[in-house]
């Protein structure tokens, strides 16, 4: 191994096919194959197959013995405040013995980087809850190496509509009607939701024809903002119409404006409109999914995670939260 470190010096950034088989000790054809299946970090340019030489440390370091890297998750996609939650109790309880982190940058952001290898799982959501299995499924099949991929389906949640306190007292709003709304007793009679879901039709096309309103807004690689495109389709309205005022990266950021007067509407979850005690009209269930390899999935640090999810615990903080179902179980579908 001494000798192979010495003809390839750590200033060389990349392996050839014939270098990395050196390496690894195998023939030139089972590193096509590793390589065509997406199983080693590397790219092909014009024809042919490099492998950066950090990223083919990492991939030996983390396959040898359980793996050096086992004792780290690295999480991106999806913003949820449930899910940061988790994500921050889990950093905090493991900080001596484990690196976990959540970089909440939007579901096709965080394919991305999944794709590419730099997280190590990915929250997903694109579309409404009774769409998501089919929508997420025809998502990931857009990424090089989806093949080799799991979805574990982790929550649900509610989304719709944060308004401003001074936008919500100046409309004609019945506010009646509108604090019956999010009360679960009430929506549960067959005539009541009947006549909120007229009424919600009625405010949703209200809320998206009015040019006056300034939206805080997410990147087009949110769910967020997929699922208001696709409101706005319904409605017969494009998304493109709104007055786009202030662009946020996060779900926090973007209530967060509407709190301080910035923005009159955002699209967010409930969790964030009881989190700033804002107005909310909810329209829709998505659910959170969550990306990763199978490899990945076996790590004793990613088990500890979905248990921490289904604990009591989580359960109670979602409750407080608001706008939360959890599964019992977490299932598992195959990327293909």
């Amino acid at each position: 191994m001494s000798s192979t470190i010495k003809q390839h010096p750590r200033t060389n950034s990349f392996l050839t096919v014939p270098e990395l088989a050196q390496l690894l000790h195998v023939n030139e054809k089972k590193i096509y194959q590793l390589a065509g299946e997406g199983d080693l970090p590397g790219t092909k340019i014009t024809g042919k197959w490099i492998f950066p030489r950090h990223l083919i440390e990492d991939w030996i370091a983390e396959n040898s013995h359980g793996g050096a890297l086992s004792d780290r998750l690295i999480v991106a996609g999806s913003d949820d405040r449930l899910l940061n939650h988790v994500c921050n109790h889990m950093a905090v309880e493991h900080q001596q013995s484990a690196l976990f982190s959540y970089s909440p940058c939007g579901t096709r952001h965080g394919l991305r980087m999944l794709d590419t290898r730099r997280a190590d799982a990915c929250f997903i959501n694109w579309g409404t809850a009774d769409h998501s299995a089919r929508r997420h499924l025809g998502l990931m099949r857009a990424y090089k190496n989806h093949g080799s991929w799991i979805i574990v389906r982790c929550l649900q949640r509610t989304q719709g509509f944060i308004l401003s306190r001074q936008f919500f007292d100046r409309q004609r709003f019945d506010k009646q009607s509108f604090e019956k709304q999010s009360s679960e007793k009430q929506t549960a009679d067959k005539h009541y939701s009947e006549r909120v879901c007229a009424d919600k039709r009625a405010d949703t096309i209200q809320l998206l024809t009015d040019s006056s309103l300034k939206w805080a807004y997410r990147s087009a690689d949110a769910g967020a903002t997929r699922l208001l495109e696709d409101i706005c389709t319904t409605h017969n309205h494009n998304y493109s119409d709104l007055n786009l005022s202030v662009a946020s990266n996060t779900e926090r950021g973007a209530a967060g404006a509407v709190n301080t007067g910035e923005a009159d509407i955002t699209f967010g979850t409930q969790a964030a409109a009881h989190e700033f005690q804002l107005p909310f009209i909810p329209l829709e269930t998505v659910s959170i999914d969550m990306v990763m390899t199978r490899r990945t999935y076996f790590r004793s640090l990613t088990q500890l995670f979905f248990n921490t999810l289904i604990s009591d615990n989580t359960r109670s903080i979602a409750t407080r939260m608001g706008g939360y179902k959890l599964h019992t179980r977490l299932d598992v579908l195959a990327a293909e």
